[in-house]
C-alpha cells in the first residue's frame, strides 16, 4: 500500500474497566471537531480488550494511554506492544510508543535523565518501608514523598527529618518515590535577588508542551509551599470570592496583577532552553508530552517530571479565565497540538 493512501490515524485507548480516561482527551476532540474537522474526521480508535485492529488504510498510530504502562496496565500493555509491532513491520509511524509509556515512573524517568544528562531532581524509588528511611539518609537534605506511579498532587509529604521519614515508613503506600527538593526559591535568594521579586518570594512551577522537537509554554504557578499546584497556587487563592471583592475595591491589586503578568509573559515567550525539554522527552522514548520543571536564576531549568498527555481543563474552566486570557490561550494550544498531529502524519494543512 502506497505511503499516500494511508490518511488515518489509529488512537488506541483503554477498552471499558481496563484503564483511566486520559485527561483532555474530550476537550482535545470538541476543538478537533470545531475547528479541525478534516482531522477529526480522520481519527480511528481502538480499545484495549478488543481483537487486534487493521491497519489498512493507517498513516499513523497514537497510544493514549495511562501510564506508567506496563507497570499500572500490563494487559494494555501487552495488546499495545502487539500493535507497535505490527506498525513497525507495515512501516506506520507511532507516537507515544508503549515502551516509552513505561518510562514515566518517576524513579524510572529519574534515572534516563540522569544518564543523559538532564537537569533534574534526585528520585529513588521505595518498595519497601525500611529502604525509604536508608534513602532519605543517603540524599542528606529535606525530600517529598510520593507515589512512584502517579501524577497526582495528592498524598505528598515533606520529609525533614530522620524521625519524619520514621513516621513516614510506618504508613507508606509502595511502590514510593522519594524525591530530593531543590528548594530554587532559596536559590534566587541566595543569587540576590530582589526580595520583592516573584520568583524570590514564592515557589513555582512552570509547565510547557514538546511534540517531536517543537515546544509551547503553557503556564506559570507561583505558591508559598515547596510543592506547587494549581490547589496551592496563588492564582487558586486569588480566585476566591473574599479576593474578587477585595479587588474590586482597589486593594492588594498590585501582587494579582504581577502574576497575572508573569503568567502570560510566559505563556507568549519562546523558551531559551527548549533544547533541554526536547531532550529530556526523547531521552524517554517519548513523542508527546507535558514538562513541569522550575527556571534557575541563571536561566536555565530543572526538570521534576514529564506527563505524555496535555492536560488542559477547557479555558472556561481555568482558574481565573478572563484575567488570564484562557479560553483563547487554551484554544491555541489545542490548536498548536493538531497542527503538530498534521505533521505527523505528513498531510498538507488544508488552506
Amino acid at each position: 500500500m502506497a505511503y499516500g493512501t494511508r490518511r488515518n490515524i489509529l488512537v488506541v485507548v483503554h477498552g471499558p474497566g481496563r484503564g483511566r480516561s486520559v485527561p483532555t482527551g474530550e476537550v482535545f476532540l470538541e476543538r478537533l471537531r470545531a475547528r479541525h474537522f478534516e482531522l477529526a474526521n480522520r481519527l480511528r480508535f481502538h480499545e484495549t480488550g478488543q481483537p487486534p485492529p487493521s491497519l489498512a488504510g493507517v498513516g499513523l498510530v497514537l497510544f493514549w494511554l495511562g501510564d506508567p504502562l506496563r507497570q499500572k496496565y500490563p494487559d494494555c500493555f501487552a495488546e499495545a506492544a502487539e500493535i507497535a509491532q505490527d506498525a513497525k513491520r507495515k512501516g506506520i509511524p507511532i507516537l507515544n510508543s508503549p515502551d516509552s509509556l513505561s518510562n514515566t515512573a518517576k524513579a524510572v524517568q529519574s534515572r534516563i535523565w540522569a544518564a543523559n544528562g538532564v537537569p533534574s531532581a534526585r528520585v529513588n524509588c521505595i518498595e519497601t518501608p525500611g529502604q525509604l528511611i536508608g534513602s532519605y539518609a543517603e540524599m542528606d537534605s529535606p525530600c517529598l514523598l510520593r507515589g512512584d506511579e502517579t501524577h497526582a498532587e495528592r498524598n505528598i509529604r515533606t520529609i525533614r527529618t530522620r524521625a519524619e521519614a520514621e513516621a513516614a515508613a510506618r504508613n507508606i503506600s509502595l511502590p514510593a518515590a522519594l524525591v530530593e527538593v531543590r528548594d530554587v526559591r532559596a536559590e534566587y535568594r541566595a543569587a540576590g535577588a530582589s526580595p520583592n521579586d516573584l520568583y524570590s518570594r514564592f515557589h513555582h512551577k512552570a509547565r510547557a508542551f514538546v511534540f517531536r522537537g517543537e515546544v509551547k509554554a503553557s503556564h506559570l504557578f507561583f505558591s508559598r509551599d515547596l510543592v506547587v499546584g494549581l490547589s496551592n497556587s496563588l492564582f487558586a487563592r486569588e480566585a476566591r470570592s473574599r479576593r474578587r471583592l477585595v479587588r474590586t475595591m482597589g486593594f492588594r491589586r498590585k501582587l494579582f496583577d504581577e502574576l497575572i503578568a508573569e503568567d502570560l509573559n510566559y505563556f507568549r515567550s519562546d523558551l531559551p532552553y527548549q533544547d533541554v525539554l526536547v531532550r529530556a522527552v526523547s531521552a524517554l522514548g517519548l513523542d508527546i508530552a507535558a514538562v513541569d520543571y522550575s527556571i534557575r536564576p541563571d536561566g536555565s531549568p530543572i526538570l521534576w517530571e514529564a506527563n505524555p498527555y496535555f492536560c488542559l481543563p477547557r479555558g472556561e474552566d481555568s482558574v481565573l479565565s478572563a484575567e488570564r486570557l484562557a479560553v483563547g490561550r487554551v484554544n491555541a494550544s489545542l490548536d498548536w497540538m493538531a497542527n503538530r498531529l498534521w505533521q505527523a502524519l505528513s498531510v498538507k494543512l488544508a488552506s
